[in-house]
């Protein structure tokens, strides 16, 4: 075939994809531009035609300009900007937590079987609490939470301004979420182990509240913010499991690809869990610290919980095609 006939055969389609590239790029409503992709793979597969057969540096420019032109724009619309951010934390991330509802309810009871199990048995015997929370913890749990004092004044103290308690809890708790992710790596046994941990931790700090500090200061302090910041605990742990996984439970592939394959899928859910993370330090820093009514700081709390649980099992699910 030479190259006025490959060109000829050719032209309706690159000038397709020209004309939809071009209404991309202005922002145009296309019809059609479902078909971008194909297009684009075929005139990538038309450049590597011509330039084997060396048809002359005029087709073989045409179609290399056609090429990065394709490139460029679909590479921009995947992977950039707002529109690209709100698909992965509407859809893709609630999704990738369904998707892995087995390691959800694991990690769930890794998290939330030691927190539940030391915050009802402290008040009991709070030696195990005293023990993990050590004297420090204990003395910070009753600057805090105790009898005559507040969060707000030991924080304000602490920290000097809403933004220093956001920044210092941004660094905390996200750092705490990348830890339990790179756990993983340990064939999924760190991650475990920060997440017993964590719930451990967490819950001797509620028992010890209720054996020696005010519980009513604690909860409604806690209230706001809880629900993000401790599901993205979990969330982290499950992005650490499914690295874990792919190590120990390789499948068909080498344990190479398939650390490669299972860090797509725990990259999703990493990535929510440190937004949810980061969403829950913006409400500490800017509501929780600040001395608004009990009744109020519960009603915003139930609230978060309802919008976190909808958001985690409704948010991005597919409606089912009418028949």
């Amino acid at each position: 075939m030479t190259p006025a006939q490959f060109e000829k055969e050719n032209e309706a389609r690159w000038q397709r994809l020209q004309v939809l590239l071009d209404e991309v790029e202005s922002k145009k409503k296309s019809e059609g531009v479902e078909e971008l992709p194909q297009l684009f793979r075929q005139a990538c597969h038309d450049l590597s035609v011509a330039q084997h057969r060396m048809y002359g540096p005029r087709l073989v420019g045409r179609l290399n300009a056609l090429a990065i032109n394709g490139y460029r724009t679909l590479e921009r619309r995947i992977s950039g900007g707002w529109e690209r951010l709100a698909q992965m934390v509407f859809t893709e991330f609630p999704r990738a937590v369904r998707a892995e509802r087995g390691l959800f309810w694991f990690c769930m009871a890794m998290f939330w079987g030691p927190f539940i199990f030391l915050a009802a048995w402290t008040p009991f015997d709070p030696e195990w609490a005293m023990s993990i929370l050590g004297p420090d913890g204990m003395i910070q749990m009753e600057m805090m939470y105790g009898k005559d004092t507040s969060p707000h004044d030991y924080m304000r103290e602490e920290f000097g301004s809403n933004f220093g308690m956001f920044a210092f809890y941004i660094w905390n708790n996200v750092g705490i979420d990348l830890r339990t992710f790179a756990g993983g790596l340990l064939g999924g046994v760190g991650s475990m182990i920060i997440m017993l941990f964590n719930g451990a931790h967490l819950g001797a700090a509620t028992g010890y509240v209720h054996h020696a500090c005010n519980p009513e200061t604690f909860y409604s302090f806690v209230a706001g913010h809880s629900a993000p910041e401790l599901m993205g605990v979990v969330i982290s742990g499950m992005a650490g499991m499914r690295l874990g996984l792919s190590l120990v439970k390789p499948g068909p592939y080498d344990r190479r690809t398939a650390l490669v394959l299972g860090g797509r899928r725990a990259l999703v859910l990493i990535t929510g869990a440190a937004l949810m993370t980061a969403f829950a330090a913006v409400i500490e820093g800017f509501w929780s610290a600040n001395p608004f009514p009990p009744l109020l700081r519960y009603s915003v709390g139930g609230m978060m919980w309802l919008l976190t649980l909808g958001y985690l099992f409704l948010s991005g699910k597919e409606r089912p095609h009418a028949s």
